[in-house]
């Protein structure tokens, strides 16, 4: 019984530290989002504030900008035959709403400040009742809060340095269903286990730069690793008074009692390095390169407290983007921008399960920009395509659940952003 348990308590936990590439987001801008956000070379907006501290200080007097991401990802899963037949199963569309808000002042040519509100871990996935899956993973809701004050001056005119420090905060609901082993095969889903929790407040910082030489500037920032308390509490819930009657009368031993769990995690650290060229007038490009250091997120010790510590595997390793972006003025008014992304996962194969179907992608965007007077009106979309991937390779299934099939991932995202200068 013990063991009922800690699979669905640690499932749980492990669904809600399980961040990834298929959690992160770096879309907090309408304009930056269709320029694949290659913007690390450029202070073009606010929005700096996040992509690189060190634009702001090319902005003037006070800038506000504002907007948001409309989310909606389409995942499926089949399972591998013969344990499975061919039925496709869908997660439930639905959609989510990052955001990023920011605002900056220019205190002279040579220094400026700034804060902004992002929350780069905030998205969900939820599947129904008949997913075979639903005993690892049946409904995520993660939302992450970065308040993020920073600085930037400039020492000569060709120079811009800045950086800052992220307060990071986090909060998280999960549910899976309880498999009971019986003598049926595989067993029988008796009821659902549900947890919700915080994080405590936690500190990280940011630094930059950008340098310019006639048309080409070069851009560069590392954002360093954060570390996370995390407390949650976990209730058990069954379907009929029988198996709530059993499992009450069980309860000492099998551990099934609504209890407190707690976990720490660390947030990765990454740099971005980018060079941007005003090609012409009208036409400027930007190249750039990310890099994160994921395989901080090895191991997951979990502090329960009626039941004994557990240690989940993990062991992301280090990944890469590219990302590329162009814009075109078609008059000082109206700007066309495009974007290309290749993102890597982090994710092995092993970890792959319902919670997080995390691949390799390729992202496709585009949008425009207005300028009305002090006001600058941006539009974007982005495709997300993820590569088809598997945990089953060469006939043997990989997954750490127990859990294995195929999954097909794409996500929409559409954005809309104001800039203001006052």
């Amino acid at each position: 019984m013990r063991n009922i348990l800690m699979v669905a308590l640690v499932l749980l936990l492990t669904a809600s530290l399980s961040y990834g590439a298929g959690f992160g987001l770096y879309e907090f801008g309408a304009r930056s989002s269709a320029l694949g956000g290659a913007v690390v070379a450029q202070g073009y907006d606010a929005s700096s504030v996040f992509y690189n501290p060190a634009g702001i200080v090319n902005l003037k007097g006070a800038q506000f900008y504002g907007g948001l991401t409309l989310l909606s990802a389409d995942v499926k899963w089949v399972g591998p035959t013969p344990i499975f037949d061919n039925t496709v199963y869908q997660a439930e569309k639905k959609w989510h709403t990052p955001i990023g808000v920011y605002f900056t002042y220019s205190f002279s040519d040579k220094f400026a400040a700034g804060i902004g509100v992002t929350n780069p871990f905030g998205l969900g996935l939820e599947w129904n009742n008949e997913f075979p899956g639903r005993f690892v993973s049946r409904y995520t809701d993660l939302k992450s809060f970065y308040i993020s004050p920073v600085v930037a001056f400039k020492p000569i005119e060709n120079l811009s340095i800045g950086g800052g420090i992220d307060i990071v905060h986090s909060t998280v609901t999960l549910e899976s269903n309880i498999l009971y082993p019986e003598d049926s095969n595989p067993g029988t889903d008796v009821g659902v286990a549900h947890m919700e929790g915080s994080s405590g407040w936690a500190i990280g910082f940011s630094a930059g730069f950008n340098y310019t030489i006639q048309k080409a500037t070069l851009g560069f920032l590392y954002r360093h690793k954060v570390e996370n308390d995390f407390d949650g509490d976990a209730s058990f819930t069954f379907h009929d008074d029988y198996y709530k009657n059993f499992f009450n009368n069980i309860a000492s031993s099998a551990g099934l009692v609504d209890q407190g769990v707690k976990t720490s995690i660390t947030y990765p650290s990454f740099f971005s390095a980018g060079l941007h060229y005003q090609i012409t007038e009208q036409l400027g490009a930007e190249l750039d390169y990310m890099y994160y250091q994921w395989d901080v997120f090895e191991t997951l010790t979990l502090d329960f407290e009626k039941a004994e510590n557990v240690e989940v595997k993990e062991q992301y390793k280090n990944s890469s983007q590219v990302r590329f972006g162009l814009s075109y003025a078609v008059n000082p008014q109206l700007e066309l921008r495009a974007g290309y992304i290749y993102d890597q996962t982090p994710q092995p194969v092993e970890s792959m399960s319902p919670l997080l179907p995390d691949a390799d992608r390729n992202d496709f965007a585009f949008g425009l920009g207005y300028r009305m007077g002090n006001v600058n009106l941006d539009l974007a979309y982005m495709l997300v395509k993820f590569a088809e991937r598997s945990t089953v390779v060469n006939g043997e299934g990989k997954n750490w659940d127990g859990f294995d099939g195929t999954y097909t991932s794409i996500a929409h995202l559409f954005m809309f952003s104001v800039g203001v200068a006052f």
